[in-house]
């Protein structure tokens, strides 16, 4: 598995690309926006077993994929603007064929991040269930799953709490005016 992150993706404190590259042994984690000039992308693309872990048109549903396993898969990682500018912008990623997984309905990342639907996946959530319908083994994945959740939920809990970010807080006019 060949994981391209947006590098701005790189930056935020949960960062589910990084969590499925340390869950899954043979896993890479790169980061690019110009797929087609990136080096392990365009070996990638040259593979002619490798699929692209993408929704989109002409994606066929992980659980219905027929034939031989893919040999590699690619995944793009950022947030759905970016990732879905960083694969039309690739002639090379664009003819890979295509893998798509549903949402089971899951959390996600809840509350932590807006996502455009409520269908989205985090690429872990994505990774995991694409290896489980492709594989045939759900439980094995699941793993991976839990710890995003369990790694949302400790953000929460962090946003919530009296060690928060500043940037958090209510703005000093907001706040009750303290006694000295």
């Amino acid at each position: 598995m060949v994981i391209v992150q947006h590098p701005r993706e790189a930056r935020l404190a949960i960062c589910s690309a990084w969590l499925a590259r340390i869950a899954l042994q043979n896993a890479e984690l790169h980061q690019a926006v110009d797929l087609d000039t990136h080096r392990r992308v365009e070996e990638v693309c040259a593979d002619p077993g490798a699929a692209l872990l993408f929704p989109g048109p002409g994606a066929v549903p992980a659980g219905l994929w027929s034939g031989a396993l893919p040999s590699l898969l690619l995944v793009i990682d950022g947030t759905w603007h970016q990732a879905e500018r960083m694969v039309a912008r690739s002639r090379l990623v664009q003819r890979l064929p295509r893998l798509a997984v549903a949402s089971d309905g899951a959390a996600g990342y809840g509350e932590l991040r807006r996502e455009p639907g409520e269908d989205t996946l985090s690429t872990v959530e994505a990774i995991a269930l694409a290896l489980s319908a492709l594989e045939g083994e759900p439980a094995r994945f699941e793993p991976m799953r839990a710890a995003f959740r369990r790694m949302v939920e400790l953000q929460l809990e962090c946003a919530r709490g009296p060690a928060r970010s500043p940037r958090h807080r209510p703005s000093r006019a907001a706040r009750a005016p303290r006694r000295r």
